[in-house]
């Protein structure tokens, strides 16, 4: 028989499980959350932590709601639809200036906030789904197992109207992306065709690619860009570096007249789709070159900087290779710098090698809810060269 404990829950600990105490060891309990008093079934015990699943919720808290999703106890990619969305963004933002504290010795100030979706449903305009036994389907929780769905209350309307639809066969692909457009037109990475499609952001069209990383939640892409563009300076003589850029979007969705951005990515079709645009729209101040970002960047660099140099990070989940932030932190000519990551505690990581380099300030840090009812959160952060006078 299984063991099981009472506890009473006093924290949510980033991953979205309820955090107690028992008997000198911390618990995490998948499916609780404060202030609830629980029992729970351990599946996993060390001599610091115990592992498991609540079973049974004695005091349920006031924050605690009904999951939307069918899928919710079996599936992998959700963690948070059992509590309040204003509660998430609450425990979103304390837990990255946690991260912060722990890893990086940076207390977060009053100025840190987190910027809320416009929806916490329906809002995701981008998946990307893996072949089951008779239907496509998302990670169960143990991260092997296909749970195939008929739809994803994550996912807009138009991406749930076309899975209903899709057929799929012994020659279907193990994974396929879907994407939908602003005027609500789905594009498949399976279907033949479907390379290139054309979106528009607030009367910008640009060109991407269902084969191709772009960002999942079209709400919080442009609260990013708005962000940056209103953050970035710029002088007489000034050139925005868009580093791992995909297919532009923030290339382009910088109104600042920089002299020249400048686009670096290692997929070919996000570069064909940056070039695309540009082409399209008549775009002369940008130029996206391919290649992998550690080994290009520093040529790029030194063959289009001028008087002011403003650089944007946007690296996979993994962070910056350390070599390549060595060699970056320490490079002449960029004055601001700005690093967006969807994995808080590599950037936290990262940060903390640039401020202890002696040569960067964190100037800003704010949290995007990029991902509602998940555990991921978006963060921005700029910092800028201490040596150099921002005009």
């Amino acid at each position: 028989m299984a063991k099981t404990i009472k506890v009473d829950i006093y924290s949510v600990a980033f991953g979205g499980d309820g955090v107690a105490r028992h008997e000198g060891k911390v618990c995490f309990v998948e499916g609780a959350i404060p202030p609830e008093e629980v029992v729970f079934e351990v599946t996993k015990e060390t001599p610091s932590y115990i592992k498991g699943k609540c079973v049974e919720i004695l005091k349920p808290s006031p924050d605690r709601i009904d999951a939307r999703c069918k899928y919710y106890d079996k599936c992998g990619g959700c963690q948070l639809e059992h509590i309040r969305y204003e509660k998430e963004l609450f425990y979103k933002k304390e837990q990255t200036k946690e991260l912060f504290s722990k890893i990086a010795g940076i207390t977060l100030d009053d100025s840190f906030d987190i910027v809320p979706s416009d929806r916490d449903y329906g809002y995701r305009t981008s998946l990307t789904l893996h072949k089951g036994k008779k239907g496509l389907g998302f990670y169960s929780k143990d991260n092997r197992t296909i749970i195939e769905i008929d739809e994803c209350p994550l996912a807009s309307e138009h991406l749930n109207e076309y899975l209903k639809n899709l057929e799929i066969d012994k020659f279907f692909p193990d994974d396929v992306t879907l994407k939908n457009d602003f005027l609500g037109n789905v594009w498949s990475s399976n279907q033949e065709g479907h390379r290139f499609y054309q979106d528009d952001f607030n009367g910008t069209k640009m060109f991407f690619s269902p084969k191709a990383f772009s960002q999942a939640n079209r709400y919080i892409s442009l609260k990013i860009a708005e962000t940056i563009n209103g953050r970035a300076h710029k002088k007489d003589e000034s050139t925005f570096f868009d580093v791992f850029c995909g297919a532009g979007f923030f290339s382009f969705m910088m109104k600042k007249p920089f002299n020249l951005k400048v686009g670096i990515d290692s997929s070919r079709i996000s570069i064909d789709s940056a070039k695309t645009t540009a082409v399209n729209s008549g775009i002369k101040d940008c130029k996206f070159y391919k290649g992998d970002a550690e080994e290009t960047f520093f040529d790029i660099f030194e063959k289009n900087k001028k008087e002011y140099n403003v650089v944007l990070v946007d690296p996979p989940r993994a962070g910056l290779k350390k070599e390549f932030l060595e060699r970056l932190k320490d490079v002449e000519g960029i004055d601001q710098f700005f690093y967006l990551s969807c994995d808080a505690s590599r950037l936290a990581r990262d940060v903390k090698e640039f401020i202890a380099s002696g040569k960067w300030k964190l100037e800003k840090c704010l949290a995007f809810d990029m991902f509602p009812r998940t555990k991921h959160v978006e963060v921005l952060v700029e910092l800028r060269i201490k040596i150099r006078t921002i005009v």
